[in-house]
């Protein structure tokens, strides 16, 4: 008996399944939408974060340098203010007629007069800001501005200082030498605010040594 041949039907999605599917997707790309803004911003912070602490290595490999014995450059350092708290300064020292083993030296300090020590600015992202500058021995540090009124000390800038031939920095406040710190943190935090994940730090240690925290500096 001759049995006709077999139709395979393949079957596709039904409207109900493929509405559930593209619900299922909006959801999904909705989530994935809302938490972007959020992720970003965590993400620009840790850049800015690593941003700083490179200025800083940059300072040390060059401050630390010997470039010739008749430089006019005496070291390099970093400068903070919390008047300017969107943007930093890498600034070379100009040799001030101090001399140390043939080495010309700088004075320590970001100077603008009688000639501009700056070699460059970095702004941060818009609304970004260096909210605190403290130093102490570690975290946490125990003396930052704006934190308690009549601090000692009372923090308006801070200068990180390499002096050649020496690796590590000379941690300065309010452009006085005369003491040098064992540590120093800069705290930024995001448009955010300072929340979980939106507030980041820079330790900078007088042994040389520097870091970045996922935390703030106290």
């Amino acid at each position: 008996m001759y049995k006709l041949p077999r139709i395979s039907v393949k079957r596709g999605f039904t409207t109900i399944e493929l509405l559930m599917s593209m619900l299922i997707m909006g959801i999904l790309t909705s989530v994935v939408l809302a938490d972007y803004p959020d992720s970003a911003t965590r993400i620009n912070l840790a850049n800015i974060s690593h941003s700083l602490a490179l200025s800083v290595r940059e300072a040390q490999v060059r401050g630390s340098a010997i470039d010739s014995a008749s430089s006019t450059v005496g070291g390099y350092g970093v400068y903070f203010d919390t008047i300017e708290p969107t943007r930093f300064y890498l600034y070379g020292d100009l040799a001030n007629g101090n001399v140390l083993n043939g080495i010309q030296l700088g004075n320590g300090l970001y100077d603008l007069t009688p000639f501009d020590e700056t070699q460059s600015i970095t702004n941060l992202l818009k609304n970004f800001r260096i909210t605190k500058l403290c130093v102490g021995t570690g975290f946490p540090f125990a003396s930052c501005n704006n934190v308690t009124e009549g601090a000692v000390p009372a923090i308006e800038n801070i200068t990180i200082s390499f002096i050649r031939p020496n690796p590590e920095p000379k941690i300065y406040i309010n452009r006085e030498t005369s003491t040098t710190y064992s540590a120093a943190c800069v705290e930024i935090v995001s448009p955010r605010g300072g929340g979980s994940g939106h507030v980041r730090s820079v330790h900078i240690f007088a042994s040389g040594r520097i870091t970045t925290s996922q935390v703030g500096c106290q």
